[in-house]
């Protein structure tokens, strides 16, 4: 099962006029969570595949990144384009902060599509290294964002 995102706006449009707050629909390689909070609805949607190369080193060609795959370093990138916020909401703390102990569920930041907020899984365990993207900044799919050392600190 694969959504794409006007499949996703479809589902939170049919949830918009129902009495229910959250959505969750997973299968052996697939898995949706929708939640509506105040600002919106928050998104947590990967597919095995997905969630694999996410987590993987990839193989870079900036040497900067190829030195953070040799020190041991996972790189973790955006999943979808969109808008970038390190904190829940304007004034709350930040998700994450450099030396921020990681699980694979810690929430890393949330990216915003079309104002569907959607919450970025670490997908990994370890501290985070490096931060490499400003909060409220525009990223593209597959976007470096953050470096985990594994493990921890």
């Amino acid at each position: 099962m694969n959504l794409n995102h006007r499949d996703i706006q479809t589902i939170t449009g049919l949830l918009d006029n129902s009495p229910y707050d959250e959505l969750r629909l997973e299968n052996a390689d697939f898995s949706l969570y929708l939640k509506r909070t105040a600002e919106g609805w928050i998104q947590q949607h990967q597919t095995l595949k997905a969630a694999v190369a996410a987590a993987a080193p990839v193989t870079a060609q900036k040497a900067s990144e190829a030195a953070a795959t040799e020190a041991g370093l996972i790189d973790i990138r955006a999943p979808m384009i969109g808008t970038f916020y390190r904190a829940p909401q304007p004034g709350a703390a930040n998700f994450v902060e450099i030396g921020s102990q990681l699980e694979p569920n810690s929430i890393i930041a949330i990216i915003e599509v079309m104002k569907l907020m959607s919450s970025i899984p670490a997908l990994c365990s370890g501290t985070v290294r490096e931060i490499l993207v400003q909060d409220a900044q525009l990223v593209e799919k597959g976007q470096l964002l953050m470096r985990v050392k594994p493990g921890s600190a």
